[in-house]
């Protein structure tokens, strides 16, 4: 009778430890003693294996790039036998078919493969959501960061990252690589569009806004990429080799990031390419001096795409991959983007391990910090979504997209033909008129862009915008076929105004890298010919950066209106800037050269003897309204500036005014631009009305890098006077 009892009080006691969550999987506890809890019940291999990044094709079809059902056979390689720890959609990867309810069956799979571990340790999923949740068909497509820019609204940004959010969470995605803090300094090169523009303030207001918005529910992690220098591509040329002195990487390429991090993004993304001959994969200094140690940074870095193994192919500064490993994560990368072979890095990682080549005590760094990751978004809670969930995000915040698109809309040059107030016949033709695909750019549903009219997302062509938004007795027609100049020209002798939307065909990354910045020679016979007729012409342009375009060019164009890449709204948003119902107030995060010649070129140049004039400048943008500005005071506070002015709308429209404010130097040491922004707000006006506004602008903002050439000090604000300008109101300011 007692052995009974005491095999009873065992099995009892065995039941209730069974029972009982391990502490790292009890969410009541710390969230480090859990992270430490979990790792020390870990082998290395288990270690390893978190620090690894698959593309999700690697486990369907065949995997190798297969569009195909997940493979069992390769389910189980790659998440039981290589312990791997993070999956991403890379190249436009998506489950078959491509809606939102497939992609919840799809990752809530994967899901229950990692759980079925000997740790249970749920997975993290990447994807670039770099524009709305891109990747899936159904899911709203918003203005390219480009055009966002172009409407100088932090709260915009946010909201649209807020939406990305949840549309990325529905579908069972965690983790968003997104926003892009390099700067647009050349327009040359293919990811200029994913870019804020070329300014360091205003991207680094927009980058910030973007990772609130995006971590504002705590289930996404944001992204800030790509770190850093990869913007200042030094031939126009991606992932071209960049030389940068000091004093600019830091007064000019850091901000946006250190902005990002403050804003509490809990991810980092390496830039691909080099700075100053250094591989950014493999630079101590800037991964864990400046990025750890200046920044504060704490979150995960992790690599692009296959740039480990680039350290030995492209930059060639490795002998081999065990090589280009044991750099890489030494200079401070925590995973590796693989993404296809995750065996060879989780074998030779662990042979640099053993070798004491890398020390296990950087492997439990890195570690840390992505199961940190992990359980801050909840996963270990609630790592699944259901189809409902997903499903819930088809063609919603369609209202919010046009906003955007309309917001960013810039209108580049009007003889009053804009708005359009009774035209009879409106005839619209060009490239563009009618593609989605132009309108969305790269980064839509494919890598490239939108590749299969099957997985055409929902949207608004320029041509279905004016004929659902024409009035009463307006007739919108579209001229397709424009292959006949004779029919073109008759076409456009019979309306009354004619609308030529052109555009550049959809890129991504170096695919888009371009020497001329030109349009197809049969786009600029459009406007000529429809010219010609004597008719006005609205040139409408899809483009994700400036273009050169000859002179005669903007003399045959009445008005041009600059839309960006506006997503899936932005016939309706162009529908509503030229019928005047939206007035337009975007203004150019860019300044637009004349020819390809004067690059790079950017609005804040350092003083010369010979500056090349922009055809337009940085912040240019018209209205259908005017403003007037009264007087600027200034009122020095503790630690910033603060501007005090009233601005008036005395036209006859309702309207939105950016007002930028310029800073303008004493004489000083070093050099610093002639022009450089430092602050600015966005109002909305209707007629008669005015409002007081003021701009507050932290000291900081004067700054300059002190020292000789080689100078990598700590940005200091010098005493002295100077001047802020205000729409060509300038006012001096003394700092002691």
């Amino acid at each position: 009778m007692a052995v009974i009892s005491t095999c009873v009080m065992v099995w009892l006691v065995l039941t209730y430890a069974w029972a009982q969550p391990l502490p790292y999987q009890d969410p009541t506890q710390p969230l480090a003693a859990r992270v430490a809890d979990l790792l020390g019940r870990m082998t290395l291999a288990e270690k390893v294996g978190q620090m690894t990044q698959v593309n999700v094709t690697r486990l369907m079809g065949r995997g190798e790039w297969d569009r195909g059902p997940l493979n069992e056979y390769w389910l189980r390689r790659i998440l039981i036998d290589n312990h791997v720890g993070s999956l991403l959609s890379g190249g436009g990867a998506a489950p078959v078919p491509n809606h939102p309810a497939a992609w919840a069956e799809f990752t809530n799979t994967l899901q229950r493969y990692a759980l079925d571990s000997r740790l249970g340790i749920p997975l993290i999923y990447g994807t670039d959501a770099v524009h709305g949740h891109n990747n899936v068909v159904g899911a709203t497509i918003y203005p390219h960061n480009i055009g966002l820019a172009a409407a100088w609204d932090p709260a915009l940004v946010e909201e649209i990252a807020v939406r990305t959010a949840r549309d990325v969470r529905a579908t069972g995605i965690h983790w968003n690589f997104a926003p892009v803090a390099d700067l647009g300094r050349d327009p040359r090169w293919g990811r200029f569009y994913e870019t804020f523009g070329e300014d360091p303030l205003l991207a680094s207001e927009l980058v910030a806004a973007s990772v609130r918005g995006l971590q504002a529910e705590g289930r996404i992690a944001a992204t800030v990429k790509h770190f850093i220098g990869y913007g200042q591509a030094s031939t126009g040329l991606d992932r071209a080799p960049t030389f940068i002195p000091p004093r600019t990487l830091r007064d000019t390429h850091l901000p946006p990031f250190a902005a990002g991090i403050q804003a509490g993004a809990l991810t980092v993304m390496a830039n691909s390419g080099s700075v100053n001959a250094v591989p950014v994969h493999a630079s101590h200094y800037l991964l864990t001096e400046v990025l750890r140690g200046e920044l504060g940074f704490t979150g995960v870095v992790v690599s692009d795409w296959n740039d480990i193994e680039k350290l030995v192919t492209v930059h060639r500064v490795a002998a081999t991959f065990a090589d280009a490993v044991a750099m890489s994560i030494n200079a401070g990368v925590d995973m590796y983007m693989v993404p296809h072979d995750a065996d060879s890095f989780t074998r030779t990682l662990i042979e640099l391990v053993e070798d004491g080549v890398v020390t296990e005590a950087r492997i439990d760094e890195a570690v840390t910090r992505i199961l940190t990751l992990k359980m801050t978004l909840g996963l270990f809670e609630d790592p699944f979504t259901t189809a409902a969930e997903a499903t819930g995000i088809v063609e919603v915040d369609r209202d919010l997209a046009r906003r955007a698109a309309a917001a960013s809309i810039t209108l580049l040059e009007n003889d009053g033909t804009l708005p359009l107030e009774s035209p009879a016949t409106i005839l619209v033709m060009g490239p563009a008129a009618a593609d989605l695909a132009m309108q969305m750019g790269g980064w839509t549903i494919g890598w490239q862009g939108i590749e299969s009219r099957a997985e055409m997302p929902p949207g608004v062509t320029v041509v279905q915008g004016l004929q659902a938004s024409a009035a009463e007795g307006v007739t919108v027609k579209h001229l397709q076929d424009t292959r006949d100049t004779a029919a073109v020209r008759a076409a456009a002798d019979e309306a009354d105004v004619v609308v030529v939307v052109l555009g550049e065909a959809p890129y991504a990354e170096g695919y888009g890298d371009s020497t001329s910045l030109a349009l197809p020679a049969e786009q600029l016979t459009l406007v000529r010919t429809a010219a010609a007729s004597g008719t006005p012409v609205v040139v409408v342009l899809f483009a994700g950066r400036p273009l050169v375009f000859p002179e005669d060019f903007w003399q045959a164009a009445n008005a041009v209106v600059m839309a960006y890449l506006p997503g899936s709204e932005g016939g309706t948003a162009v529908a509503d800037v030229l019928y005047g119902t939206h007035n337009p107030a975007g203004r150019l995060p860019f300044a637009w050269p004349r020819s390809v010649g004067q690059l790079p070129l950017t609005y804040d140049a350092l003083p010369g003897p010979q500056t090349p004039e922009p055809l337009l400048p940085f912040g240019h943008g018209l209205s259908y309204t005017r403003f007037t500005l009264g007087r600027v005071e200034a009122e020095l506070t503790s630690g910033a500036i603060a501007l005090h002015f009233e601005v008036a709308n005395t036209g006859e429209r309702s309207g939105s005014k950016v007002v930028p404010v310029f800073l303008e130097r004493p004489p000083l040491p070093v050099m610093a631009p002639v022009r450089q922004l430092v602050g600015f707000t966005r109002v909305t006006l209707n007629p008669g009305e005015r409002q007081r506004l003021t701009i507050n602008i932290p000291l900081k903002r004067l700054s300059v890098v002190l020292g000789d050439v080689l100078s990598d000090t700590a940005p200091t604000v010098l005493p002295g006077v100077y001047t802020l300008h205000v729409e060509g109101v300038g006012v001096r300011v003394t700092v002691p």
